[in-house]
């Protein structure tokens, strides 16, 4: 084996090597198939052909009456003639081999998970809207509810305040509800300022 040849190659010439693989691939494939085509044809019409040699048999061995009919108006031959079928004809597909039946369109089962699809995010989205705007509801509502009402005062001002009206100093205010001497002093010129105000 000359060893220079196979160094003077380059990737040119092994890429139309591969393309000529890729050539020979190809028409080796179409032979097989003309050639499955050939046998596919054969067995089909002796079976119609001893499909329609069963028929007759049966007919033969039970007869079946035909009841007397009116007689119609005459059919014109073009209509009553059937289409002649080839030898060639009679074994061939009813659609290409090749191409998907005619009753699903290319892509239809793409577009219909896809839709199901669609119409699911759509419920979701509108489950969700109805939520948040329930939410939204509820937030406003409570934000009326706090907004109206002021808060009510602590219990233990609320008792410094009643012993601040009825008189009483700071000192005994603030040992008596637990507050500090400034905040006690604080309610008793609440209160004086609001009796004086009245």
């Amino acid at each position: 084996m000359d060893l220079e040849l196979l160094d003077s190659l380059g990737w040119r010439e092994g890429l139309i090597a591969i393309i000529g693989l890729l050539v020979l691939y190809i028409v080796v494939l179409l032979v097989r198939m003309r050639r499955l085509q050939r046998e596919r044809q054969v067995p089909l019409a002796s079976s119609l052909a001893a499909q329609s040699a069963v028929a007759t048999y049966s007919a033969i061995q039970n007869p079946v009456p035909v009841p007397p009919t009116e007689t119609a108006s005459p059919v014109p031959l073009t209509a009553a003639a059937p289409e002649s079928t080839t030898q060639g004809d009679a074994g061939a597909p009813q659609f290409p081999w090749n191409e998907p039946p005619p009753g699903i369109p290319p892509g239809q089962g793409l577009i219909a998970a896809l839709q199901r699809e669609v119409y699911q995010l759509r419920c979701e989205v509108d489950g969700l809207r109805s939520e948040v705007l329930a939410a939204r509801d509820d937030f406003r509502r409570q934000l009326v509810q706090s907004e109206g009402s002021a808060p009510g005062p602590s219990p233990l001002y609320n008792d410094a305040m009643q012993m601040a009206v009825q008189g009483h100093d700071a000192t005994t205010i603030a040992h008596h509800c637990g507050i500090a001497r400034a905040e006690a002093d604080l309610v008793v010129a609440l209160a004086r300022n609001r009796s004086e105000s009245l």
